[in-house]
């Protein structure tokens, strides 16, 4: 259940940075891409982790903790 919704979380964060880049031709991040990418990927760590496999858990974490350096840089901004 848990890689099932980050998943979709994730799809659904790069929909909308692929309709803001290629549609509407504007190179900046979008924030709700940035935030939904996060959640989703929290919701991996917490599969990760639940069905045991620590080292996937981990890396996905570090993926998880990038968009959201990147999200305080923006709204800094």
């Amino acid at each position: 259940m848990y890689f099932t919704a980050g998943l979709i979380l994730v799809i659904i964060a790069w929909i909308i940075q692929f309709y803001k880049t290629v549609i509407q031709k504007d190179n900046n991040i979008n924030p709700y891409f940035l935030i939904l990418y996060f959640i989703g990927v929290l919701f991996l760590v917490i599969g990760n982790f639940l069905a045991n496999d620590t080292f996937t858990g981990l890396l996905n974490l570090i993926s998880a903790i990038l968009p959201l350096l990147i999200f305080m840089a923006v709204l800094k901004n």
